[in-house]
């Protein structure tokens, strides 16, 4: 059988795969549960390495891939847990662990964007950061700090803060809230009474929360006032991301937007734009970190 190659996007919310062929062709595509450098210290360690282990035997169904190159959230190069993931795909791949690349899910997505030296790449999945690699493979970056700290903009603070909105309002008029941003957050919740919501939120955690973007960028494209609000807000806070890493570097350099919550639309692209620096290319990136980590296994 011919070699094949295969790419990770693990993230927060969900882990996507693609596998390629000799030629580079798609042979096949699919996608799994969350799998991130931080449930590996917690005690969700466990369950993500199976998490990892059930995808890779999806993958092995299709084929066996000859070299991987996966892009992890929170990982920092060379740590103790990119070592933990590479064996842990090695063995399930049966590889030995020098075909298996574990790289900042970052790094990954910059090179989805940019070559090196480029530009600045902004990323906005579950969280948010924006980074920018030289040719000789240095790094800088700006946000990234994790939901629990900041990471605004990102899909999770952008659900989170559609929520605040029209609870708020809920608290205010002592009734659900109406519109289009509360009628589908109350859908995608179960119910618009406090109890559904609670049981909703804090049991399904952070991913669903992020899902909730999808829902914003809905109402926000059918008209309603507080999610576009909700949206350009979250525009100014990545562009903020972008203006550090420039400042920092010196630069005016080309800006990419890339992740799911690039997918929000001109409500949150067009306020980006409007807060970077006058003269800044601005372009949203439609190459997805799947198809970037692939090509770098085939090499």
């Amino acid at each position: 059988m011919a070699d094949t190659f295969l790419g990770l996007d693990a993230g927060g919310s969900s882990t996507r795969w693609l596998l390629l062929g000799e030629s580079g062709e798609e042979l096949a595509r699919g996608s799994g549960g969350p799998i991130s450098a931080i449930q590996l210290r917690t005690d969700e360690r466990e369950a993500t390495l199976g998490r990892l282990a059930a995808l890779l035997a999806e993958v092995v169904s299709v084929a066996s891939p000859v070299r991987v190159v996966a892009g992890v959230t929170g990982l920092e190069p060379g740590s103790s847990d990119a070592q933990t993931l590479a064996a842990t795909a090695a063995r399930a791949l049966a590889l030995r662990e020098p075909a298996v690349r574990v790289l900042p899910d970052i790094q990954v997505a910059y090179l989805s964007a940019f070559a090196p030296g480029a530009g600045v790449l902004v990323y906005a999945g579950t969280g948010s950061i924006a980074f920018h690699l030289t040719a000789g493979g240095v790094g800088t970056r700006a946000g990234g700090h994790g939901y629990l700290i900041d990471d605004a903009g990102g899909g999770f603070w952008i659900g989170r803060e559609a929520l605040k909105r029209v609870l708020r309002r809920a608290d205010e008029q002592g009734a659900p809230a109406g519109g289009a941003l509360a009628t589908g957050l109350y859908a995608a919740l179960g119910g618009s009474d406090w109890d559904a919501i609670r049981r909703a939120v804090y049991e399904g955690g952070r991913a669903r929360v992020a899902a909730l973007t999808r829902v914003v960028a809905l109402a926000a494209a059918r008209g309603d006032e507080d999610a576009r609000a909700v949206l350009a807000a979250a525009g100014a806070e990545l562009a903020r991301l972008a203006r550090v890493v420039s400042g920092r570097l010196g630069l005016v350099l080309p800006v990419a937007l890339a992740g799911g919550v690039a997918r929000c639309g001109a409500p949150l692209t067009s306020a980006m734009a409007a807060e970077l620096p006058s003269g800044t290319r601005f372009n949203v990136s439609t190459r997805e970190p799947v198809e970037a980590a692939a090509a770098l296994a085939k090499g």
